[in-house]
């Protein structure tokens, strides 16, 4: 409450008399299917009682002038075109606005400009996408209170969406691991973009590599995804970097709870329209620990990131783009000498991890000749290595280590494919994938129940996945679309192919009013550490060579209600058979199946027999941000349940079976000349509690650690979840810079939500652990441009 006074005296103080400043907005134009420049465009901009116009030059480009600070709207429109529309866009001093837009070429004039005013305004960047999707730019992220400007916790607003847990950004989709999450930056697959991420197979940590000020517009997708997305099970996250300011020299500097940051942005000449854009991180945890003042365990979680995007384009042979992102964090705790202080078996235990992730690309993107197609080749190189070494100490302090883990891969990747558009309402794009898998896994373990150490994995070599794709979108009007394609699989890991078809269909039934529908199977290679482990540690045999993908069958049904300007209610019901899932193949592992694994090595005999099933019914009631508000309210309704072994269906650990997110947000202008902008922001999450195996008390006692009692996996849920984030921040705009002091707060209320039932040694009982408490990030960001 302190926190929110002091910051709330802080922002009356600085408000006052301002000054009218201007800038300069610009941007591109090109046809959508084509990736051509479109001549001749119509421009408006509108802000206040003022409305300006341009058209587009040769090269697609146009740019205004003396656009004052403040929130502005755009339409571009052009004969055969769609009419495109951008509202409350945020103009400031010290960053200049630059557009790129794409636009689509209509089937026919009838009706167009009521049916096209009342678009989806969360509409995919993909075209080809007809179900299930959500498109959110990098101001809305700043905007939702609690997502830290992570993408991550950005979707955890959606509906269909909720957290694994407090401590990380995992997220789980219609009751869906975690593990099924595919993450894409620039058309590409690219490792977990996630610091202090856990173990083998997680999706997701504890801080975000991807920064807010790198990021476009993304698109998530929550279930039956288009044919080219693969090797993705649950859910899909496309990233895209923007381009730097090709004319201005753009700089940002940031200090906050999450790390000190700088972004540099500009031309490499004033004669060549190629730029660079770098954004560089480092921990404050770490500052503050150089200075003495110590967050967290003995060893202090540190960690920075770097992510860059290089734009060159030719006047001939495309454009290309070098882009890349990498991270490096650590975390730990040590023991204390004074043995009195030991309680339980973890005062004696020490540990430290670290994680080390890379990814360089480039991408080329070449218009053809015949003004009806173009083709992309994207080729990235990525770099991880995950370890972590935990010891024991006796009363002598002697050191036994019991586990040491190392986990490298290197992957070269290459997507190419060629998109055209037949004609105004046929659009092809066929394309093709390659992955090249080099790995170095190691993992040794001491047995406290056999009084043995065992070598799970030892193993380096190397495997392909190859990948491939065809989508046809048919407009058979502009209020029908049908989006259909075809996506195969071959692994060399289990030699198996995998055809799978997909299909979408939009239909417009007024100008307010959509249906849509989806289908489609899917699939997905685990960690390669579960197929080359040793399942039988002394003779060091493996049987999980020969494991299926775990597969899944996708069913969406869609309506859209757009019943007045900027307002909409959503509805999706889904259903979802995933087969082939790998379980335990031996009774001691009777229950376990793959689908309640957020993130861990396996090294046990496992099956692909498992099956699941996941369906509901979500609801989005939502305005979108307009007249200086907006608002969103969700609603998730489902049943997820799983079969393994016993051939017993069961609850999954993320059957909460409902989860509500209310959220909003206001903006204030201040000052006399009103350039200055105070926002507001809040967000209350209520959901189920988590299903959880119970711990065996008597087996435990024997062990002196907990011991869960399998034979009633997930028959156990917690209590209900809450949770109220909080967001407040200030913009400032002054003549040549602006600044932004902000204060974003995850559980506000502080409460501690049950997490999972745990064994105390101590006191021989269970108890509940629980989640954090309150997550205060502080952060104040500068803005200042040189030409």
């Amino acid at each position: 409450m302190r926190i929110l006074i002091s910051t709330g005296l802080l922002f009356a103080y600085i408000l006052g008399c301002g000054q009218q400043f201007v800038t300069t907005i610009k941007g591109t134009i090109k046809d959508k299917d084509t990736q051509h420049a479109l001549w001749g465009a119509n421009v408006l901009v509108k802000y206040a009682a003022t409305t300006k116009g341009t058209s587009s030059a040769e090269n697609g480009t146009f740019a205004f002038d003396s656009i004052p600070m403040g929130r502005i709207s755009l339409q571009f429109s052009l004969v055969g075109y769609r009419d495109v529309f951008l509202n409350d866009v945020l103009v400031s001093s010290g960053k200049q606005l630059n557009l790129n837009i794409e636009m689509q070429e209509k089937v026919n004039e009838i009706n167009e400009v009521e049916v096209t005013a009342q678009r989806d305004k969360s509409k995919a960047n993909n075209d080809f996408a007809s179900t299930s999707v959500r498109s959110f730019s990098a101001d809305e992220m700043t905007r939702y209170a609690g997502t830290l400007n992570d993408p991550a916790r950005m979707a955890q607003s959606f509906a269909g969406v909720m957290t694994a847990n407090d401590e990380n950004n995992q997220i789980v989709v219609r009751g869906n691991s975690p593990r099924g999450l595919l993450w894409r930056l620039e058309g590409i697959e690219i490792p977990n973009p996630n610091h202090f991420a856990g173990n083998e197979g997680a999706t997701g940590g504890g801080v975000s590599m991807l920064s807010a000020n790198m990021l476009t517009n993304t698109d998530f997708y929550s279930g039956a995804f288009p044919a080219e997305y693969g090797n993705a099970l649950s859910s899909v996250f496309d990233l895209n970097f923007r381009k730097g300011n090709n004319e201005r020299h753009e700089f940002a500097l940031q200090v906050g709870i999450l790390g000190a940051e700088a972004a540099i942005e500009g031309p490499f000449s004033k004669k060549y329209r190629g730029s660079y854009l770098i954004n560089y991180r480092y921990s404050t945890l770490d500052l503050f620990a150089l200075t003495g003042f110590k967050i967290g365990g003995d060893i202090t979680p540190k960690y920075q990131d770097a992510n860059f995007n290089f734009y060159f384009p030719t006047k001939k042979a495309g454009s290309f783009t070098l882009f890349g992102l990498g991270g490096l964090s650590s975390l730990g705790e040590t023991v204390p000498r004074d043995t009195s202080k030991w309680k339980t078996f973890d005062d004696k235990t020490a540990f430290v991890q670290k994680q080390l992730v890379g990814v360089v690309g480039i991408t080329h993107l070449l218009p053809l000749q015949n003004n009806k197609s173009y083709v992309k080749t994207i080729v990235s190189y990525s770099y991880t290595n995950n370890s972590s070494l935990t010891d024991t100490f006796s009363y002598d302090y002697d050191k036994y280590n019991i586990e040491t883990s190392r986990f490298r891969y290197q992957t070269l990747r290459a997507h190419i494919f060629v998109n055209s558009k037949l004609n105004t309402k046929n659009t092809i794009r066929c394309g093709a994938l390659w992955s090249n898998y080099r790995y170095n896994l190691y993992n040794r373990e001491y047995s406290f129940v056999e009084k043995l150490n065992f070598t799970r994995v030892d193993n380096t070599g190397q495997t392909n996945l190859a990948q491939a794709y065809i989508m046809w979108k048919h407009r058979f009007t502009d209020r029908t679309i049908l989006n259909s394609g075809m996506h195969g699989t071959l692994a060399q890991i289990n030699n198996k192919l995998y055809i799978e078809p997909r299909i979408g269909v939009e239909h417009l039934l007024n100008e307010k009013m959509t249906l849509s529908a989806g289908a489609g199977l899917h699939s997905r290679i685990d960690a390669l550490s579960t197929y080359v482990s040793y399942t039988d540690s002394l003779n060091q045999s493996r049987s999980n060579r020969q494991l299926d993908f775990s597969r899944a069958l996708h069913t969406v049904l869609g309506y859209n209600y757009s019943f007045h300007k900027n307002f909409r209610l959503k509805t999706e019901l889904y259903f979802q058979y995933l087969f082939a899932v790998p379980v335990g193949a031996n009774i001691p592992q009777n229950t376990f199946s793959l689908l309640n694994f957020d993130d861990g090595f396996l090294s046990y005999p496992l099956q692909s027999t498992g099956k699941g099933i996941n369906y509901g019914i979500e609801i989005t009631l939502e305005k979108f941000f307009s007249q200086q508000y907006f608002f969103m309210f969700t609603t998730s309704l489902f049943d997820s349940r799983y079969k393994a072994r016993e051939n017993k269906w069961r609850n999954t650990a993320y059957n909460v079976n409902y989860v509500f997110n209310l959220l909003g947000g206001k903006e204030f202008t201040v000052g006399k000349r009103k350039n200055n902008i105070i926002g507001i922001n809040t967000k209350i999450i209520w959901r189920g509690g988590q299903r959880y195996t119970p711990v065996d008390l008597p087996a435990s006692i024997a062990a002196g650690q907990t011991v869960l009692n399998h034979t009633e996996s997930y028959t156990k849920k917690l209590s209900d979840y809450y949770r109220v984030d909080f967001g407040l921040n200030f913009r400032r705009n002054k003549k040549k810079y602006s600044w932004v002091l902000s204060f974003d707060a995850q559980n506000i209320i502080n409460r501690e939500n049950p997490a999972r039932e745990i064994y105390n040694p101590e006191t021989q009982k269970t108890e509940i652990k629980r989640t954090l408490g309150i997550v205060p990030v502080a952060s104040w960001k500068v803005y200042f441009s040189i030409k």
